[in-house]
């Protein structure tokens, strides 16, 4: 019982939940949709993933940091709930005016998988970083659970369009979403801790929100470019090779989220222990890591062809050097988050700044001459370009991370 209430435990079983879902669900989505409808579902999943990245900017990025040093939790609590309520419905308003102007057939129910789908993700961030591990275990459950469900009555159903789809998962993140409100109960807040909570939000999510909307189109643009220049099929193949791959990238922000305001709190009171914390934290998650690495590289065309089909196998090698490029992310992990909770976030705009202007330059070039292959150098260079800078940065703070590795 011991080893099972351990909160390291718990967050990892929730992990290999979450991950274990999201995979499996790509999965089960590509192969009951075709080729170019399932394009058009991970186009709908990247405009939700900029949502995230830019709404989280302003209410869940500082919340990350600012959670451990604030003196009334409950009510900061609610107010980061109401603020992220707010910025949804923002968020879904703006898309309703866009399909108006703009004429475009948007489903409705898309938009509502879409708000429950941010507050869902709020919720298990804020969660994580309050060191509720076992509520953020019960929310992600009742959501697994409820997209189980949801993906066996779209298969029975006949209608295999996206609207139907989307009608169908969103139910479950509604329902995390009301188990949340149950959970945070944010139903008082005083005017005070209003007032002061937005000032610090808006003064720390004003150069946060910039580097989501920069750090999403450097990591983007090079896949964008592809469908422009290598058309319909390379750009298919490279977004279900960046799909399967969203297991690793659940796995760090699962990381992030735990590690991030507990790495910032310690900081905030001695910065060696904080560098000790999360250099070890760092070699810990490797070993989670990692296999999934080395698995993924070993079986990749068999992953490939089980996830698309048999004329996804010729587009093997694409799985293997985005499972090569993921190395490079993860040796950056604990450069990026110790550049998160220093607070250095004019420093982490410009560094995905750098990295987009190398896109801008160079996309073309690279696509018109290599092809997929120019995709592939893009990105790992934008990467090294990233590590380069905010090492640059912290050595300019005579902050060396890598012998806090060593010394464990």
């Amino acid at each position: 019982m011991k080893f099972i209430n351990n909160p390291k435990v718990i967050v990892l079983f929730d992990q290999a939940l979450i991950s274990g879902t999201s995979f499996l669900s790509t999965i089960i989505i590509a192969r009951m949709l075709d080729m170019e409808t399932f394009g058009q579902y991970s186009g709908y999943l990247l405009g939700i993933y900029l949502a995230v990245s830019g709404i989280g900017a302003f209410v869940i990025q500082p919340l990350q940091v600012l959670v451990g040093q604030t003196s009334n939790l409950k009510q900061y609590l609610t107010f980061a709930f109401w603020l992220q309520v707010l910025a949804v419905l923002i968020f879904v308003a703006l898309i309703f005016v866009f399909a108006f102007v703009f004429q475009a057939n948007i489903p409705f129910s898309a938009l509502v998988f879409a708000a429950g789908f941010l507050l869902h993700d709020f919720g298990r961030r804020v969660l994580l970083a309050t060191n509720c591990p076992k509520s953020t275990l019960l929310m992600d459950a009742v959501c697994t659970l409820g997209l189980s469900a949801a993906l066996f009555f779209f298969y029975l159903d006949s209608q295999k369009d996206l609207s139907t789809l989307f009608s169908y998962i969103a139910i479950p993140y509604i329902l995390s979403s009301l188990l949340l409100f149950w959970l945070l109960k944010p139903v008082y807040i005083e005017k005070a801790v209003l007032l002061t909570s937005f000032h610090l939000h808006f003064k720390e999510g004003k150069w946060l929100f910039l580097t989501a909307i920069t750090q999403w189109w450097s990591s983007n643009l090079f896949v964008v470019a592809s469908g422009i220049y290598l058309g319909a099929a390379a750009l298919g193949a490279l977004r279900l090779a960046q799909s399967l791959m969203g297991i690793l990238n659940v796995l760090l922000q699962s990381f992030e989220n735990y590690i991030l305001p507990q790495t910032a709190a310690i900081i905030y009171t001695d910065i060696h222990q904080g560098l000790a914390f999360l250099s070890n934290a760092s070699r810990k998650g490797a070993i989670l890591f990692l296999p999934v690495l080395a698995v993924t590289l070993i079986f990749s065309q068999q992953i490939f062809v089980m996830a698309g089909g048999e004329e996804y196998a010729s587009y093997s090698f694409l799985l293997q050097a985005i499972t090569l490029l993921y190395v490079l992310v993860f040796i950056s992990q604990p450069i990026r988050l110790l550049i998160r909770a220093l607070r250095l976030n004019r420093h982490f705009f410009y560094g995905y700044l750098f990295s987009l202007t190398f896109a801008l330059i160079f996309s073309h070039a690279l696509l018109s001459n290599f092809g997929l292959t120019g995709v592939l150098i893009g990105l790992a260079a934008s990467q090294l370009l990233l590590i380069t800078y905010w090492l640059y940065i912290l050595l300019n703070r005579n902050l060396q991370l890598w012998k806090s590795f060593t010394s464990f």
